[in-house]
């Protein structure tokens, strides 16, 4: 039981850690594709990929249950497919936009029908693009004027309403978050805190599909025209074997859950624990179990000394440099930020001007 405890109390204050890290990432200043944005994305990304594996591990969710049988503490946890596909969509300089789109479109979607299942909402969820290419094959009749203005009408109505509801939804949410900070709050007050905040990502991942839908067919044009050929040519020679595209990891945990959430794409599966991990030490990105300890043995300082050892200064300082990055080492952020502002206040060119005429 104590030990029950323990692993729910480490799933919440890692999930309050990444959730307080995705809502830095969207009141960031700076742009999407700077490094500190993007690094701290992957981090992010990292975070709630853990707390999905963990959330799968443990079995917290179970189709046969509705939302009334979910325990209050475990509702946060219904976000993770929404908050990773927010993420994914944020992810810059990977030369493969589309793939990104598929993957984000996978965990919005995933989001929608778990949240539909336990009957918090009843949207109708937008139809996949195998989905559509079996609809489109089946009706090929033309729409005439009149039927395509009504469907026009009808959107921008659905539209606008779901506009009123987020307005709604965000007033609510801002009272209910004062109340969270009380420590003697009620789990009634919890509860309706959760349940609001899906209701606000509910309608946030609708536009966000909406709005990787109307994008898909430009990235299809810009495939039809060479450009993404040219764009990746340069980074696929130095960057394709290293690193992996990009895959989605959904709440499952055995071949049957996997069936059942299925991305939808069989060019991009989903892994369930044990494929995730195998993969990984497939790729050496993870140590084999057998060789974990030998290599836990093993510190910098050991591999320095070693004589077989090909690290350099370089790269033991580019390792040192890496580390206090993922810490935030404040005083290499220190060293950033005045960088920043001295290339702020001096130009590049501007150092020698005395021999121009």
């Amino acid at each position: 039981m104590s030990e029950n405890i323990k692993d729910t109390s480490s799933l919440s204050e890692l999930f309050e850690n990444a959730f307080k890290l995705f809502n830095n990432i969207n009141k960031a200043e700076q742009p999407t594709n700077s490094p500190k944005v993007q690094s701290d994305v992957r981090k992010a990304m990292n975070m709630l990929e853990d707390l999905t594996r963990l959330v799968s591990v443990v079995d917290m969710f179970s189709e046969n249950e509705t939302i009334d049988e979910i325990a209050t503490e475990h509702l946060k946890y219904l976000l993770l497919p929404a908050l990773l596909g927010t993420l994914t969509t944020k992810i810059c300089g990977t030369g493969d936009r589309m793939h990104i789109v598929k993957v984000a479109e996978i965990y919005f979607r995933d989001f929608l029908k778990r949240v539909k299942t336990y009957g918090v909402t009843d949207v109708d969820i937008p139809e996949s693009e195998a989905e559509n290419d079996e609809t489109n094959t089946s009706n090929e009749t033309v729409k005439s004027n009149t039927q395509m203005v009504t469907e026009m009408v009808c959107r921008r109505n659905t539209k606008l309403q779901r506009y009123r509801e987020q307005k709604e939804l965000e007033s609510s949410l801002s009272t209910l978050q004062k109340n969270m900070d009380n420590p003697n709050i009620d789990d009634e007050t919890k509860r309706e805190y959760f349940i609001t905040l899906l209701k606000l990502y509910i309608n946030q991942t609708i536009e966000e599909l909406s709005s990787l839908a109307a994008e898909k067919p430009i990235l299809e044009h810009m495939q039809q025209m060479g450009r993404t050929e040219t764009m990746t040519s340069q980074s696929s020679h130095k960057s394709k074997s290293s690193t992996p595209k990009l895959q989605p990891i959904i709440i499952t945990r055995d071949e049957v859950q996997k069936k059942v959430y299925g991305a939808g794409y069989p060019s991009l599966p989903v892994l369930t624990v044990q494929e995730f991990y195998d993969q990984r030490v497939k790729e050496g990105d993870w140590p084999d179990p057998a060789q974990r300890n030998q290599i836990n043995s093993k510190c910098l300082q050991d591999l320095v000394n070693d004589g077989t050892s090909e690290n350099t200064q370089e790269d033991i300082e580019a390792v040192e440099k890496e580390e206090k990055e993922e810490k935030d080492d404040p005083e290499l952020l220190e060293q950033v930020r005045a960088m920043d502002e001295y290339k702020d206040t001096h130009r590049r060119g501007w150092g020698n001007r005395a021999n121009r005429s």
